[in-house]
Formats: C-alpha cells, sequence, structure tokens
C-alpha cells in the first residue's frame, strides 16, 4: 500500500513540474511582402536591377541599366533622388555603398573601372583594374561589394576575388576555381571509388571547368558568399579562407534549380535566389534550410526570374530585383 501511495506522488510531482515548464516549439522564421520600390507614379519598373542598401541610413541604391540611371530610395521605398546622365551607365554592371553616402560602381567596358561618386552622384575618382598589379592584367571584374573599408571585386569567368582600398592598394586576392576543384577531389581522397564515382569527380571538374560565378557578396566579418548555378551550389569563404559548399539540385523546397544572387545577414542566415524556381531560399549559419518565398504567378508578393538580393539587416528587410520589369519587391522577415 505504502509503495502504491509512493507511485501516485511521483506522478503527481511529473505532472506539476512539466506544468510549470512547458515545451517550447523551436522558432519559426518567414518573410511578409511589403511593397515594391515606388515613386509618385507607382512601382518604379526595372529588369534585373543592382541593389544595394546605406549601412547607415538604409537607403536603398538601384543601378537600372535599363534606363542607364541610379536612383535613391528611402527606407520606406520612396525614390527620393536619381542620376546617371552624364555617368555612361550602360556599361556598368553593379553597385555598392561606401561610407559617408558614397557610392561605388563597376564598369565592365571598355576597361573595367570602378568609378566613386559622392551622395549627388558626382566623380571624385576611379580605380582601373589592370592598373593594380601585373598580373591582373586580365582580370575583369563582374561584381563589386563593400566592407569595412575595402572593395571586394569578383570576376565571374575565373573565379578570382581580389580585395582592395578606395584607393587601389591590392590586399588580397583568391583563386576560387582552384579551391573547388580542390575540394572535389578531397571529397573522394582516401575512398573506395567505384566506376560512378569516378566519374562524378570527372563531371563535376568538367562542369567546373566551363562554369562562371553566378552571385557573389561579402558579409560584416570579411566573409565572401558566392554561387556557381551549373553545380546547383553555393559556397561561404571565411577570413581563416575556410571554404564550405552547400546545395541541392531539384524542384522540391530548398533544392537548387538555376541559383543566381546570395546574401548573408548579420545572424549569418544566407538567402539565394533562384531564377528557375523563382523563390529565395533562407539557410541558417549551420547551411541547414530554413524556408523560402516568393514563388512564381502575377501578384504583388510573387516574383519573376528573381536575380540581385540587398539586406537592410537594421529594419530586417530584404530587396529582390526582378525580370519583366517587375522592379524590386520589398520582404521583411519575421521569427515567430
Amino acid at each position: 500500500m505504502m509503495k502504491k501511495c509512493l507511485n501516485i506522488t511521483w506522478l503527481l510531482t511529473l505532472t506539476v513540474l512539466f506544468s510549470l515548464s512547458p515545451l517550447t516549439a523551436p522558432a519559426q522564421t518567414s518573410a511578409s511582402y511589403l511593397y515594391h520600390l515606388a515613386d509618385f507614379n507607382g512601382p518604379v519598373a526595372s529588369q534585373w536591377a543592382r541593389i544595394a542598401v546605406d549601412r547607415q541610413q538604409g537607403e536603398v541604391y538601384t543601378l537600372n541599366r535599363t534606363d542607364s540611371a541610379i536612383q535613391i530610395f528611402s527606407d520606406t521605398a520612396m525614390q527620393t533622388f536619381g542620376f546617371g546622365e552624364n555617368l555612361a551607365l550602360t556599361s556598368a554592371v553593379d553597385i555598392t555603398s561606401g561610407d559617408n553616402g558614397e557610392i561605388f560602381v563597376l564598369y565592365r567596358f571598355p576597361v573595367a573601372t570602378v568609378k566613386r561618386l559622392n551622395y549627388r552622384g558626382e566623380p571624385i575618382g576611379e580605380i582601373k583594374a589592370n592598373e593594380l598589379a601585373k598580373e591582373l592584367a586580365s582580370f575583369t571584374p563582374d561584381f563589386l561589394d563593400y566592407q569595412q573599408g575595402h572593395l571586394f571585386l569578383a570576376d565571374a569567368e575565373t573565379m578570382q576575388v581580389i580585395a582592395i582600398t578606395p584607393a587601389g592598394e591590392l590586399l588580397q586576392r583568391y583563386d576560387f576555381r582552384r579551391e573547388i576543384a580542390e575540394m572535389i577531389k578531397a571529397n573522394e581522397s582516401g575512398k573506395p571509388r567505384n566506376q560512378a564515382q569516378l566519374k562524378k569527380v570527372q563531371d563535376d571538374l568538367a562542369t567546373l571547368k566551363g562554369a562562371n560565378l553566378s552571385g557573389f557578396s561579402v558579409d560584416g566579418e570579411g566573409t565572401i558568399y558566392f554561387t556557381i548555378a551549373p553545380l546547383f551550389s553555393a559556397f561561404r569563404a571565411t577570413p581563416q579562407t575556410k571554404l564550405e559548399g552547400f546545395g541541392v539540385p531539384g524542384g522540391a523546397p530548398g533544392k537548387f534549380g538555376v541559383v543566381a544572387s546570395i546574401e548573408a545577414d548579420r545572424q549569418g542566415n544566407i538567402f539565394v535566389s533562384d531564377r528557375l524556381r523563382c523563390v529565395v531560399l533562407m539557410f541558417d549559419h549551420n547551411l541547414d534550410f530554413q524556408m523560402e518565398f516568393g514563388y512564381r504567378g502575377t501578384e504583388p508578393q510573387n516574383l519573376v526570374v528573381p536575380d540581385d538580393l540587398a539586406i537592410d539587416t537594421r529594419n530586417h528587410k530584404i530587396y529582390v530585383a526582378q525580370a519583366a520589369n517587375r522592379g524590386v519587391s520589398v520582404f521583411t522577415i519575421e521569427t515567430d
């Protein structure tokens, strides 16, 4: 009888403990559509604009190559200023924001050049890539980013990345095609290989040889991110030069179709745009898939062939450029 009473007392104690300490579900992250970048006439049309966010003011800069214009929007998405008539922007390929309202614009032709502009769009300097170092005579960058007082330029075809000062001093150089080739070989080294495994390594190396970078960015810690669409992969390279790749091909949530832009926020969450699947995918700092948003369609919250991304980390907003003159959509990232 005593034993039975003790068992009942123990069960009652467990019940009280569980009622006092409820199990908490893991936080869920979602994205909600807010609006498009707009002026007083409505959403501003653009075709795969390049986007940059001023880290201090939250203003948004777009390089609208269709209209050969640089447009500036407030952090509430309304256009406040624009310029570009005298900047020959038809040959510009990327834009990024510097300090104190400065803007850097990357030109690919006739010579790869970074032009430095003040907040009014007036040129205040320029850097020609082929003048940085003799070994960079053939370096022709397609992507540009600015972090921690340094400019980062990436050549999509050669998969080389350089870091320079705004004055044009060469700081560091990366050869990611070589590093990825070594990664592919190392993943199979020391393992028993059958003919199928050997063929996969050979196929991956052959694909890499003919591939280009599809997207590129650098975060506030100096970590480099890039995508390679033919490999269905995204990559992260820390300042300690540790290179990690992730991505699985497919049409289901979390899988890659034709990946393009890539950006990371302050928490290390990584966002990747997928042109084919018409979504933006989110991965956490452990490279685990979390969610995706957008989806093909004609409603305001839908995306049509999304490409460039930019993140306003202060206000938890993400800007997404699209095709079909759909302009730039703005979403907010929420965690429950």
